[in-house]
């Protein structure tokens, strides 16, 4: 990984905890609010397995736990699983229609998300933090994913890979 993806991805990191933290705002409330982690963890898989993708997204999870008050590591575990279940739909082989691939990478990274974001609320003693709001949050990051891959992820980088 060149220096200047680890800047892009660096900026890329600190966008999404800004975007989260806007969606935190008092009067944002009843709002459907997307959850740019997991358009990083989507969109960055399709270059490969990054160990600094995935150190980032730690790090953008544990500043989501701590915007969001959801037990520390919470938001780490659901970012990095989602990136484990979009990696394997980028690397499929033989090689499935880019669509396929990032429908694949989006809705299965919402689903381990959302178990990941359960397993550590049970753990934690708040059983319900991961459900109810969260729904249309969901919602709302995928259908803004596909607009938003265009600027995670360069031309270049998404005729490469496939």
């Amino acid at each position: 990984m060149t220096a200047a993806w680890r800047i892009w991805v660096l900026v890329l990191v600190v966008l999404a905890g800004l975007t989260t933290a806007f969606g935190m705002r008092a009067g944002m409330v009843g709002m459907w609010w997307p959850i740019a982690g997991l358009w990083l963890a989507g969109g960055l898989a399709a270059f490969g397995l990054s160990v600094w993708v995935a150190g980032c997204l730690t790090m953008l999870g544990l500043v989501m736990d701590y915007m969001g008050e959801a037990p520390i590591g919470s938001w780490p575990l659901a970012l990095l699983a989602a990136y484990g279940v979009a990696l394997v739909a980028w690397d499929r082989q033989p090689p499935i229609p880019v669509v396929f691939a990032e429908a694949i990478a989006i809705l299965g990274g919402f689903i381990v998300a959302i178990i990941a974001l359960g397993i550590a609320g049970s753990i934690a003693g708040h059983p319900g933090f991961a459900r109810g709001a969260l729904t249309g949050d969901f919602i709302m990051t995928a259908l803004l994913y596909p607009l938003v891959r265009f600027v995670i992820l360069p031309a270049s980088i998404r005729v490469a890979r496939r």
